[in-house]
């Protein structure tokens, strides 16, 4: 694969001849066409897509915020939400091919130096998760201005929701409203701090299990 440099042709895209244009985080590239192989897949090559398919399903949908929450140790080029796939897929998938899990309790969605959420409280009620922590500040990490993200994640739909905006750390308590079709599921809980400057964030911690009611 080669590099493009914008010369008076400057870059293009689509396919010419036997060769492909295209352009990636403002860098054009020119590869050749790939070559079709006959070739079955190996067990490991089959295990990797397994497990590399099951974490994009999973992290898919809050793929924006990954770019936010792991912004500050991305990688060359690799993107937080690249960052945040690795983790998943080094530390929090179970089971064997083909049948592949999420280990939900060791799935990180945020990394950082702030400090992070404890004395961690859930309480289910008429599709409404209260939801409650220690409100405790001090100069070093835990700022009054950090704020709080819950995400609530259930298997079922595949899917998350995200608790109120603007929640300050010494607030002590959120309510994420549940939409009604969670009814009966039970959901995984995410919390995590993120700084008034929009960048640094704490660790996530796994705020446990709660049954929908």
């Amino acid at each position: 694969m080669g590099t493009i440099r914008k010369g008076a042709l400057g870059g293009f895209s689509g396919k010419a001849g036997s060769i492909v244009g295209s352009s990636w985080r403002d860098i054009n590239y020119i590869k050749g066409l790939p070559k079709l192989s006959n070739k079955p897949k190996t067990v490991k090559q089959l295990e990797q897509q397994g497990k590399f398919a099951i974490a994009i399903r999973f992290l898919l949908p809050v793929k924006s915020l990954m770019n936010v929450t792991y912004g500050q140790i991305k990688s060359g080029r690799a993107t937080g939400f690249n960052m945040a796939m690795k983790q998943v897929l080094d530390n929090a998938i179970t089971g064997t091919y083909p049948e592949y899990e999420i280990d939900f309790p060791n799935a990180q969605l945020a990394k950082g130096n702030l400090g992070t959420p404890s004395d961690l409280v859930l309480l289910a009620e008429d599709l409404n998760l209260t939801v409650s922590w220690s409100p405790r500040f001090d100069k070093l990490n835990r700022f009054i201005t950090d704020e709080m993200t819950v995400l609530v994640f259930d298997p079922v739909s595949r899917d998350f929701v995200i608790g109120p905006a603007d929640v300050l750390r010494t607030a002590g308590t959120t309510v994420v409203e549940i939409p009604s079709e969670w009814s009966g599921r039970t959901v995984h809980v995410y919390m995590f701090y993120i700084a008034l400057n929009g960048k640094d964030v704490s660790n996530s911690i796994h705020a446990g299990t709660v049954d929908i009611l």
